[in-house]
C-alpha cells in the first residue's frame, strides 16, 4: 500500500513541468484511503501490480470484467444474492447487460446496519425556520420499512411507477427510500415547478402514486404548492392515490385517496416487511433530460448499476465512509439528490437542507454548525460568495470540512484558488457526469494532487476520451465511452424500439457513448472540461468553446453571469442564397453585478481581454447587459433557450425554464434591433448632433450604449468601419470629414467637434499624429488597407517615450489619386516625414505591404546621405517572382497541390466557376506585373468602399511590380509570424540575400494578420521597443 501511494501520489511529470497542485494529500491520509485498499485487494485477486493510478485505471477498462466482479466481492456490507456470472453479457456500450443473474435491494443496501450500526446517525434534516430533525440508521430503516409495509398495504408493487412533488426533507427521504423498497420505479421533482413543467415529465409515465409536499412555506413563490398538486393530480388519469409528506391542506377538487406518510408510518409494521431483492437491471429511477429543446427525455436506470457506481464514486473516489457527514446543494428535481442518497450505502450520514439561500453565506454557516466533513457545491454559489467578498476560512469554524466537491458546470482555475484561500487547503474535487447515467465520468481521487481548473481523474472502468471527428483526439474534444459501464441507462421509457436512446447518445460516433461535453486530458491524467458541446460556435468556419470565454469572464470582478450564443442575422435580400443572406454573429449576454452599467469602457475592456487571454475569434459581435439568464429548474444555464431568444425564435419547452419571463427581455432587447432603429436627426445643437453620432455608432458596432467619450478604436473600430461610419456621417451632415479625423477624435464628443467645428481638412493628410512623445519619432507606414488604423492597438501598447506618426496612402477619401507604385510612394512619404524631421536618423516601421515602401524609403534616403536609425518590416512578403531561384521553384511545386486541395474543399456544383475564377486571377496576375490593374475585385474587396477598394487594389499591384534592391545600410529588423499566409512563398530567403547590413528576426507565434490584434500586439510591441532602444 505505502508503494502504491509514494509512487502515484508523489510522482507527477506536471510537477517536473512547473505546474503547482492546488492541494495534494497526506501520506497517512492516501495509505489510508479506500482506493489504496482496493488497489491491494485488486492486486491479489489478479496477480497484477499497480503502481500508479493509470495503470490502475488502464486495468479497469481493458478488465472491465474482472474490475467489477472484484469490486462487488469487495464492497463491505453491499448484500446481494445469487450468481455474479457473467458479469457482462456483450461487449458494445449500446447494449451489454450486467449481472443479469444478480439479485439486489436498493433500499435494503442504504439502510443495511452492516456498513454502520443502528446508532450510527444517518440523517440530519435542517429546516429554513432553524428547525433539526435528526435519525440513526435503526430509525431510519424502521420508518422506511413501516412506510413500505403500509404502501404494499395500499397495492403499491415492483414495476409501479411513483412520482414525487418533494422538499429536500427528512420525509422526502423515507418516502423515496419506501418507494424503492418495494421494487417499484421513482421519478421526483422540485416544489417550486409548474404543474406545466412536472406533467411534461410525469404525464408520459401514467404514474400509480404521488409523493408531495403540500404545506406552503413563507419563502415560497407563486401559486400554493398545495393548488399545484391539485393541478397535477387531476392531469393525471393513471392516479390513484397522493401521500401527503407534511401536513398541509389539498384543495376539496382533489378526487383521489390521499394518505399522510406520518399516518403510514404509523400503522405499518416493520416487522411484517422483508426486503426482497430484484433483479439487478429492475427500474429504480426514471430522471429526466432538462427539456429545454423539447419536451423531456424520460432517463430509466436500473438499481444494481446505480448503486454500485455509485457505490464505486463514494468509496474509492471520494473516500467517504462511517462518520463522514455530507451536504451536497441539491433539489429533489437534480441528479445530485439521487447521488447524495445513495451515499448512506456507505454509512455516510447525509445532511439536507429544505430552505432559500437567504444570504450568501447561508450554505457556510450550516455547514459550519452542522460538522459537515464533505461539502458538495456549485461554480455558481462559490462566484457568488466571491463576489460578496466571503471568507469563510476565517468567519465560520470549518474545522470538520476535510473536502468540498463542486458540479453543474465548469469550475475555473481562480475558483480553485479561491477556496484554498479564502476555505482552506483541502482536495477540491470538480466532478462531472450528469443525468444521463446518473454518475461521473470524472471525478475526485484521495490519492492524486488537485490542479486547478481540472478533475483529478478518469472513473474508474469507464473508458473515457476525447474524440473529434469520429476518433480519439490528443487536443480538446467530445467527450465519450467506449467500453460498456453498469450505469448505463436502460432506455427511454416509452421509446419502444429504441431509437431514441440510440439518436442521443450513439449515433454521432458509432460503438461509444457520446455525452455531449467538450473535454481535454493532460499529460497527467487529469481532466479539463470545456462546457456542452452543443454550445459550440462557429465564428467565420472557427469552432469556438463557450467555456473559453467564460473562464476569461469570470476574473472580470464586474460580471456576475455570462453566456454566449450564436444569431444568424440577415444581412441580404431575399433573392441570396440562404447562406448569403444570413451571418452568424457571437452574442455575449452579461448579467452585471449590483450598480454596474455596461458601458462603452466595460465593453471595450471585455474584448480586450478575451482578443488578449483567449483569441481575437472569441471576441463578440454583440455585448448585451441582461437582467438574468435563462435557467432551469436543476439551475443549470439554459444555452438552447437564449439562443432562440436572441434568434427571435419560440422556445420549445418555457416550462423547463424556472425564469421564462427572463427570454421576453432577450428577445426584445434594443441592442438585437439597432439596425432597424430610427435615427435621431443631426440637428442645429453640439447636443443633438452628438445623439445623432451615438446612433451611428451604435448601430455601427452594434453594441448599447455607447457613451461620448469612448475610444472608436477601443470598441473595436478599424479603418473599414471608419470608412462607413464617415460615409454614413457624410449623407446625414453633408460634411466630408478625412478618415484620418478618428485618429486625433476617435471619440463621439471629438468627431462632433470635428464636424461642427470645421476644423478638419477635406482630405487625409499623409502624415498623421498617432500618439505624442518625446524626442524623434517613428515612422509607420500603412498596410495594403492605405491606413495605419489597424495599428492603433500596437502603437499604444509601446513604451517607448517617443512620439508615433502614421503614414496613410493617398486616395483614401477618394479626393486625391492613388499612387501605383512603390517607388513613388517611398519619395512621396519622405518629403512628408522631412516637414516634420528634416534631418536623420530616421526610425522607419511598416506593417505587411508597408515593410516594402519604409524598405525603399531606406533606399532612398541613403542614397540621399541620410542615417536610418531603424528599419522594421513586420511580417512582409514580396511578389513570389522576385524570390531566389530555389525559394522560387519551391513554390511553384507546391503551387498546384494548394489549388488542387482547394478544389477538392468546393462543391462539385461550384467547381467550374471556381477554376473560372482561378484562371482570371492567374491572368489577372500576370497583367498585374505588366503595370495592368485587375479588372474585377474579389469578394473581400468587392464588399469595401469604392475608395478603400482602390487603394487595396492599387496597393496589390505595387507589390507584385516592386524588386527590392539590395540594401548596404542599417541592420534590417525582420518581425514574422509563425504562421504563414497559404500559398504564399517564403520572403525570408530574399530578406536573407538583399539586407547586406544585416537582418535580425524576431518571430511572434500567431498568424500574419493577428500580428497587431490581442494578444499578439503585446509581443510585437515589445520588439518594436527593443528595437528603437537600441537604435
Amino acid at each position: 500500500m505505502d508503494r502504491f501511494y509514494l509512487l502515484d501520489a508523489s510522482f507527477c511529470p506536471s510537477v517536473n513541468q512547473g505546474r503547482t497542485p492546488i492541494c495534494v494529500s497526506s501520506p497517512e491520509r492516501a495509505v489510508a484511503s479506500q482506493m489504496t485498499a482496493f488497489t491491494a485487494a485488486l492486486q491479489a485477486c489478479t496477480g497484477q501490480s499497480f503502481h500508479r493510478y493509470g495503470a490502475l485505471h488502464d486495468f479497469s477498462v481493458r478488465e472491465y470484467r474482472t474490475f467489477w466482479r472484484c469490486f462487488l466481492q469487495w464492497s463491505e456490507g453491499l448484500a446481494w444474492s445469487g450468481s455474479p456470472e457473467p458479469v457482462c453479457v456483450g461487449d458494445d456500450c449500446e447494449h451489454a447487460r450486467f449481472f443479469p443473474n444478480l439479485l439486489l435491494n436498493y433500499a435494503d443496501n442504504l439502510l443495511g446496519l452492516e456498513v454502520a450500526g443502528p446508532d450510527a446517525p444517518a440523517l440530519t434534516a435542517c429546516h429554513a425556520d432553524g428547525r433539526r430533525e435528526r435519525l440513526t440508521r435503526g430509525e431510519l430503516r424502521e420508518r422506511v420499512a413501516r412506510a413500505a409495509h403500509a404502501l404494499s398495504q395500499l397495492g403499491l408493487r415492483e414495476g409501479d411507477r411513483v412520482v414525487a412533488v418533494m422538499r429536500n426533507d427528512a420525509e422526502a427521504i423515507v418516502a423515496a427510500l419506501a418507494v424503492t423498497a418495494l421494487g417499484a420505479t421513482l421519478s421526483t421533482a422540485a416544489a417550486e415547478m409548474s404543474v406545466e413543467t412536472l406533467l411534461d415529465r410525469f404525464a408520459p409515465l401514467a404514474p400509480r402514486l404521488l409523493l408531495a409536499h403540500t404545506a406552503q412555506r413563507a419563502f415560497d413563490t407563486g401559486i400554493p404548492l398545495a393548488d399545484n398538486v391539485a393541478g397535477l393530480a387531476a392531469a393525471l388519469p393513471s392516479l390513484q392515490g397522493i401521500i401527503q409528506l407534511d401536513d398541509g391542506a389539498l384543495p376539496a377538487t382533489v378526487s383521489q385517496p390521499v394518505h399522510a406518510l406520518a399516518d403510514l408510518i404509523g400503522r405499518g409494521d416493520a416487522a411484517q416487511f422483508s426486503f426482497q431483492r430484484f433483479a439487478f437491471n429492475h427500474p429504480l429511477f426514471i430522471m429526466f433530460s432538462s427539456g429545454t429543446t423539447g419536451k423531456p427525455k424520460c432517463i430509466v436506470h436500473g438499481a444494481g448499476g446505480s448503486l454500485l457506481e455509485h457505490l464505486k464514486e463514494h468509496r474509492l473516489h471520494s473516500d467517504l465512509r462511517p462518520g463522514d457527514r455530507m451536504y451536497f446543494h441539491t433539489t429533489c428535481a437534480w441528479m445530485m439528490w439521487n447521488w447524495q442518497l445513495s451515499a448512506l450505502a456507505s454509512g455516510v450520514e447525509i445532511v439536507t437542507y429544505d430552505g432559500p439561500i437567504a444570504t450568501v453565506d447561508a450554505l457556510w454557516r450550516l455547514v459550519a454548525q452542522e460538522r459537515v466533513t464533505v461539502f458538495g457545491t456549485s461554480p455558481a454559489y462559490l462566484k457568488m460568495c466571491e463576489d460578496a467578498g466571503l471568507v469563510p476560512g476565517q468567519q465560520f469554524d470549518l474545522g470538520a470540512l476535510r473536502a468540498m466537491m463542486s458540479t453543474g458546470s465548469v469550475l475555473f482555475d481562480a475558483q480553485f484558488e479561491w477556496v484554498r484561500d479564502h476555505v482552506k487547503a483541502l482536495p477540491l474535487q470538480s466532478i462531472s457526469g450528469g443525468t444521463d447515467i446518473l454518475g461521473c465520468f470524472v471525478l475526485g481521487n484521495p490519492n492524486l494532487p488537485v490542479y486547478a481548473g481540472e478533475a483529478q481523474c478518469k472513473s474508474l472502468a469507464l473508458d473515457v476520451q476525447a474524440w473529434e471527428h469520429g476518433a480519439p483526439t490528443s487536443g480538446i474534444g467530445e467527450l465519450v465511452c467506449a467500453n460498456p459501464f453498469p450505469s448505463r441507462p436502460l432506455g427511454f421509457y416509452g421509446d419502444v424500439d429504441g431509437q431514441g436512446f440510440h439518436k442521443a447518445y450513439f449515433s454521432a460516433n458509432a460503438g461509444v457513448w457520446t455525452h455531449g461535453d467538450r473535454i481535454e486530458f493532460p499529460p497527467e491524467g487529469t481532466a479539463r472540461l470545456h462546457g456542452r458541446s452543443d454550445g459550440v460556435l462557429n465564428v467565420r468556419g472557427v469552432n469556438v468553446g463557450p467555456g473559453e470565454i467564460y473562464r476569461v469572464l469570470r476574473d472580470i470582478p464586474q460580471i456576475r453571469e455570462a453566456m454566449v450564443v450564436e444569431q444568424r442575422a440577415q444581412t441580404a435580400p431575399p433573392d441570396r442564397t440562404h447562406a448569403q443572406r444570413y451571418e452568424q454573429r457571437m452574442v455575449l449576454l452579461l448579467v452585471l453585478q449590483h450598480g454596474v452599467a455596461l458601458t462603452g469602457a466595460l465593453a471595450a475592456h471585455v474584448r480586450r481581454e478575451l482578443a488578449r487571454r483567449a483569441s481575437p475569434t472569441h471576441v463578440p459581435d454583440r455585448i448585451l447587459a441582461v437582467p438574468e439568464l435563462p435557467a432551469t429548474h436543476n439551475g443549470k444555464l439554459s444555452e438552447a433557450a437564449a439562443r432562440n431568444a436572441v434568434n427571435g425564435l419560440p422556445v420549445g419547452n418555457a416550462s423547463a425554464l424556472r425564469n421564462p419571463d427572463c427570454l421576453d427581455a432577450i428577445r426584445n432587447h434594443p441592442a438585437l434591433n439597432l439596425a432597424a432603429r430610427e435615427l435621431p436627426a443631426p440637428g442645429t445643437s453640439r447636443e443633438q448632433l452628438e445623439r445623432h453620432l451615438q446612433a451611428l455608432w451604435e448601430r455601427l458596432f452594434d453594441f448599447a450604449p455607447i457613451g461620448r467619450d469612448d475610444n472608436f478604436f477601443d470598441l473595436g473600430g478599424h479603418s473599414l468601419l471608419a470608412a462607413r461610419l464617415l460615409a454614413d456621417v457624410h449623407q446625414s451632415t453633408g460634411r466630408t470629414i478625412p478618415l484620418a479625423t478618428l485618429l486625433f477624435a476617435p471619440t463621439i464628443a471629438g468627431l462632433a467637434a470635428a464636424i461642427d467645428e470645421a476644423a478638419s481638412p477635406r482630405t487625409s493628410p499623409n502624415l498623421v499624429p498617432v500618439r505624442s512623445g518625446t524626442g524623434s519619432p517613428l515612422f509607420l507606414v500603412h498596410g495594403a488597407s492605405g491606413s495605419v488604423m489597424e495599428c492603433w492597438g500596437m502603437v499604444n501598447a509601446l513604451r517607448t517615450s517617443r512620439p508615433v506618426y502614421g503614414l496613410q496612402a493617398r486616395g483614401l477619401d477618394g479626393e486625391q489619386p492613388t499612387q501605383r507604385r512603390v517607388e513613388d510612394m517611398a519619395a512621396s512619404y519622405i518629403e512628408q516625414i522631412r516637414s516634420l524631421q528634416p534631418r536623420g536618423p530616421y526610425a522607419l516601421a511598416g506593417y505587411s505591404f508597408g515593410g516594402l515602401v519604409v524598405y525603399e524609403m531606406a533606399q532612398q534616403l541613403t542614397r540621399a546621405g541620410e542615417q536610418v536609425e531603424l528599419l522594421c518590416l513586420l511580417d512582409t512578403y514580396v511578389c513570389e517572382h522576385f524570390l531566389p531561384w530555389r525559394t522560387w521553384m519551391r513554390y511553384c511545386w507546391n503551387y498546384p497541390g494548394w489549388q488542387l486541395r482547394k478544389l477538392r474543399a468546393v462543391p462539385a456544383a461550384q467547381r467550374v466557376r471556381y477554376l473560372k475564377y482561378a484562371l482570371r486571377r492567374a491572368a489577372e496576375g500576370v497583367g498585374m506585373r505588366r503595370g495592368g490593374i485587375t479588372c474585377k475585385p474579389d469578394a473581400f474587396t468587392e464588399s469595401l468602399p469604392p475608395a478603400l477598394r482602390q487603394v487595396r487594389e492599387t496597393m496589390v499591384r505595387a507589390m507584385t511590380t516592386y524588386r527590392p534592391r539590395p540594401y548596404h545600410a542599417s541592420p534590417v529588423l525582420y518581425l514574422r509570424a509563425a504562421v504563414r499566409q497559404q500559398q504564399r512563398g517564403d520572403p525570408l530567403s530574399l530578406w536573407r540575400r538583399v539586407a547586406l547590413g544585416g537582418l535580425t528576426i524576431a518571430e511572434v507565434p500567431c498568424s500574419h494578420f493577428d500580428l497587431v490584434l490581442e494578444p499578439n500586439l503585446q509581443a510585437v510591441a515589445a520588439i518594436l521597443d527593443e528595437g528603437l532602444a537600441g537604435a
